[in-house]
């Protein structure tokens, strides 16, 4: 496969808010979150977890803004909120299976790096049909780091043995899109409305940003 003047042999994939409509289901629970607690969700609080694990997530919150709850209470919550959600009703995006039998077609190797949880990624994944078209799936929990790092890439990459200039990362938030970006990948932003007052950023940040996948095809 053949982008921006490069031969593409492995694709790094973002799962919420790029291969699915899963952002606004979090904003919501965020919000739910605070407001049973007699708060208000925190303006910056998207941009600071959004590239983070589900436990990494838990200790931030915990720390910065004096909740109570041990980390595994937190995390117990926000789990039983969104798992039916994930089960049920998180759809895809738009093109997402013809960009992915676009790339099955073109011999490219497809990989998952998301900051999610299995429980709630696996069963999603499958229920939409896109679980079987990935050569290797990773979360932020098996390398103990947020996309603030390019650990959880080059994890990846070091598997396949595939060099980064001949690598694309879909990304639809600007923290994982500037790692990606500034460590020699191929940066492809994707819009998403939870993270379009970051838009600039991501742009930036990205050798390519399209609206949705039909831009690749």
């Amino acid at each position: 496969m053949k982008l921006l003047g490069k031969e593409i042999k492995l694709a790094i994939l973002d799962l919420d808010g790029t291969l699915i409509d899963s952002t606004g289901i979090w904003h919501q629970i965020d919000v739910d979150f605070f407001a049973k607690r007699g708060m208000k969700i925190p303006e910056d609080y998207f941009e600071n977890i959004c590239h983070l694990g589900l436990k990494a997530t838990a200790t931030f919150t915990k720390t910065n803004y004096g909740i109570k709850e041990s980390e595994e209470e937190i995390m117990k919550e926000w789990h039983d909120a969104s798992k039916y959600e994930y089960e049920y009703n998180v759809p895809l995006k738009p093109y997402v299976k013809e960009f992915l039998d676009y790339l099955k077609k073109e011999k490219v190797i497809i990989t998952l790096a998301t900051a999610n949880d299995k429980e709630l990624y696996e069963p999603c994944m499958k229920r939409l049909g896109i679980f079987d078209y990935f050569d290797y799936i990773v979360d932020v929990n098996s390398v103990k780091e947020g996309k603030h790092s390019p650990k959880i890439y080059e994890l990846v990459n070091t598997k396949f043995h595939i060099e980064k200039e001949n690598t694309i990362v879909v990304e639809d938030i600007s923290t994982s899109l500037k790692t990606a970006y500034e460590n020699g990948y191929i940066a492809i932003g994707v819009d998403d409305l939870a993270s379009r007052n970051s838009e600039e950023e991501k742009k930036k940040y990205s050798h390519l940003y399209i609206k949705n996948f039909k831009d690749l095809l």
